[in-house]
């Protein structure tokens, strides 16, 4: 491997790609450019316990032992001809860092509905999160658009602060495309019983701003007011800083199955791609995108393998886990929309369950509910 070896964001996939490198003996230098002035941090505890009450020893990332160094910077694009990444320093100062080998982990933004006013609360950093646990510091009402992992880890944690919290989503139940429709009855009823009140296959007709508040009209339905307004329909790659690097492909950056970016059908040189910032090519089908922890960690660990020349670690099974009103919901396997429900394991006392999920096509799911010891074993056996 190259002596410059640069990477464009802390992410939690820079975070593994540079501990599996120093795993491997390589001591290559290791520049890391991000704009945020909490990173490295991890950023799932941010809609959780962090936002409760939470200090920031709770997500800092420990890089000390990595002998990386970073950069305070925003990236504004790349010059592939003069292998430099342009940047613009937090004073206005602007500058380029020179790389050999060059690999984009930026993440992603939030998503943003049209109908959405510019100045609606989103959630995807430290500062993000520190905003929003002030603003509703004395049980201030709170409105999220949006029941994916991020909205329902909202609404239960702001609920548990004592807020008045309403959650609508145009999907028929909470999480249903991470979880495939399943569970749908019973993490609505977790989070009726936490306080939330939802509103499932909601429409917005209309989105004000009010003396102090917002207010969300649904179209057949009532009109939803708080003080709080928080979008939580989605992310997006964030890679527009890319636009005039000549390295996207229809806005999306495309990477092949070893990290590698393509442009027009042809690997670019020493550029890589890791995390959610990236667009994977899948033969035969559109490009796949995940918006996961665990699999932005194998993608970083995997990078650093193929670039350490070392034989790669075969893939673990898919993962991904999130909170709902105070339980932990993990999911290992890819979830099937048609899959028939199979129990596994149940303890009443701690309400914990372990649904084995069979798959027409013969592949199996497991979701488990407060589960941690069953799923460890399903992912220590894989």
């Amino acid at each position: 491997m190259s002596e410059s070896l640069v990477v464009v964001g802390a992410s939690v996939a820079t975070t593994a790609f540079i501990e599996r490198l120093r795993e491997l003996g390589n001591s290559s230098q290791v520049r890391v450019i991000d704009c945020d002035p909490d990173a490295p941090y991890d950023r799932p505890p941010l809609s959780k316990h962090y936002l409760v009450e939470g200090e920031a020893g709770d997500i800092a990332v420990d890089w000390s032992d990595l002998d990386a160094e970073l950069v305070r910077a925003r990236a504004t694009s790349v010059d592939t001809s003069a292998s430099v990444v342009r940047v613009e320093y937090p004073d206005g100062r602007v500058g380029a860092v020179p790389f050999d080998q060059l690999v984009i982990a930026t993440g992603a933004s939030a998503a943003r509905l049209p109908i959405e006013p510019a100045d609606t609360t989103v959630l995807r950093s430290a500062a993000d999160a520190r905003n929003l646990r002030e603003r509703t510091a004395n049980g201030e009402s709170a409105v999220v658009i949006g029941a994916g992992a991020i909205g329902v880890e909202l609404a239960s944690s702001l609920a548990a602060r004592g807020s008045k919290v309403a959650l609508l989503d145009r999907a028929a139940g909470p999480l249903e495309r991470l979880l495939a429709g399943h569970l749908g009855q019973e993490t609505s009823t977790w989070l009726a019983d936490a306080g939330v009140v939802c509103h499932w296959e909601a429409d917005i007709a209309r989105i004000s701003a009010t003396d102090g508040g917002w207010e969300v009209e649904l179209r057949d339905g009532p009109v939803l007011v708080g003080d709080v307004l928080i979008s939580a329909v989605g992310a997006r790659p964030a890679v527009a800083w890319l636009e005039d690097s000549g390295l996207l492909t229809h806005g999306a950056l495309m990477v092949d199955a070893d990290g590698r970016v393509v442009q027009a059908g042809t690997v670019v040189p020493h550029l890589f791609g890791i995390g959610d910032a990236v667009t994977r090519i899948r033969e035969g089908g559109p490009g796949t995108r995940t918006e996961s922890w665990a699999e932005a960690r194998q993608q970083g660990a995997s990078l650093a393998e193929l670039l350490t020349g070392v034989s790669r670690q075969p893939a673990p099974p898919s993962y991904f886990w999130t909170e709902v009103a105070g339980r932990k919901v993990q999911v290992v396997g890819s979830l099937h929309p048609d899959a028939v429900p199979v129990l596994e394991f149940e303890n009443p006392e701690r309400g914990a369950t372990l649904h084995r999920y069979d798959a027409p096509d013969g592949t199996s799911a497991w979701i488990g509910v407060n589960a941690q010891p069953r799923i460890a074993r399903l992912l220590t056996a894989a």
